[in-house]
């Protein structure tokens, strides 16, 4: 097999715990390479906190350019503002094969405004999305190289015989978030939504457990609102993603009220789905695209936050319905799987240089 020079600019965070879902992308996407092309050298350009290190970062990225034919980008907004002018002027002089692994769902709202990127866009060989939506916002602009890649992650999926089942449970019934803990992701919500159930039934029947890491600009807010919830609300701290069977296994369900501008195909989807956890969640974005309303969790409008607590109280009241979900769950996650992925990959690259990886 030919040796294959690849490199990586994006937020991988080597030794740090971070588990957002930008740096979990890009970790998945380096191990995925080395698997997929195990005698590839694979070199990272890592973006995390590049603002401090500006020239370090930018001599990184020159020898990027100057050893590897192949070089994958994934950067946020901010990212994209400071490297792709970079990224693309490199280019002109090394020609190499660039592709773009987009970040989150805020791409084609962002090149609307900015025609600039619309340009730097498409002098990539491939921006990969994680949904047609915005694959077909993307075309509108004439943004004509887009694809779509649904997002991925491994992790291993539980054995049907092995996920728990709450029909006979007699409550409390535990719900979780697993995401960045900040208001637009609609953590309020899911407190509230739990809070209101146990009201109604008058007893504690609902509990809510929050994974992920606090942002700081919600610190306050948050600690305020563990207190007023803290008879059904716990804050559990920040698990990696490669963990998150450990914790969602046990519980009954996700409950996902994004309102997050950013939203692309959210990687906590996947994490639930990989141990059979239904989900509720906002029809925010493209949720309604992965979250198959009554066969793989529920979806409300993201501008009723009365709906979810509605939906919440369902859940405990029909635990056997929401068991019924499980199955379909675990079928999703396989659809979300490196291996699918790889191939898509191998053959861009492959379509680039018919060597690669022969």
């Amino acid at each position: 097999m030919q040796k294959t020079e690849i490199a990586i600019i994006g937020r991988v965070a080597k030794g740090t715990a971070l588990c957002d879902g930008q740096t979990q992308k890009t970790r998945e996407l380096q191990d995925a390479l080395q698997k997929a092309f195990p005698l590839a050298h694979i070199r990272c350009v890592d973006t995390y906190k590049y603002s401090r290190h500006v020239l370090p970062i930018l001599w990184q990225t020159l020898c990027a350019f100057a050893a590897c034919p192949h070089i994958f980008v994934l950067l946020s907004r901010n990212g994209r503002t400071f490297f792709f002018p970079l990224i693309t002027a490199l280019n002109k002089i090394f020609k190499r094969q660039l592709y773009h692994d987009v970040i989150g769902g805020a791409l084609p709202t962002e090149a609307a405004e900015r025609p600039a990127l619309q340009k730097q866009l498409r002098r990539f060989c491939v921006n990969w999305v994680e949904t047609p939506e915005m694959k077909a916002q993307l075309e509108a602009l004439g943004v004509d190289n887009a694809e779509v890649l649904p997002n991925f992650k491994q992790l291993e999926i539980a054995a049907p015989d092995a996920v728990r089942m709450w029909a006979d449970h007699a409550g409390p019934f535990v719900f979780a978030t697993f995401s960045r803990v900040l208001r637009e992701k609609g953590i309020g919500e899911a407190a509230a939504a739990v809070a209101a159930a146990n009201r109604i039934r008058g007893k504690k029947c609902a509990v809510l457990r929050i994974y992920g890491p606090i942002e700081d600009a919600y610190r306050t807010e948050f600690d305020a609102l563990l207190r007023e919830y803290a008879d059904c609300v716990t804050y559990e701290g920040c698990i990696p993603s490669k963990e998150s069977g450990r914790v969602l296994g046990d519980c009954f369900m996700l409950l996902f009220p994004t309102t997050y501008r950013g939203e692309g195909m959210p990687g906590t989807l996947i994490d639930a789905y990989a141990v059979g956890l239904p989900v509720i969640a906002s029809d925010w974005h493209f949720n309604a695209s992965f979250v198959e309303d009554g066969v793989t969790g529920w979806i409300y409008p993201a501008d009723k936050p009365e709906c979810l607590s509605e939906r919440v109280l369902y859940a405990v009241e029909h635990p056997g319905e929401v068991d019924g979900m499980r199955m379909a769950c675990l079928e999703r996650a396989r659809c979300y799987l490196p291996e699918a992925a790889m191939k898509t990959v191998a053959a861009k690259m492959r379509e680039q240089n018919p060597k690669v990886g022969s």
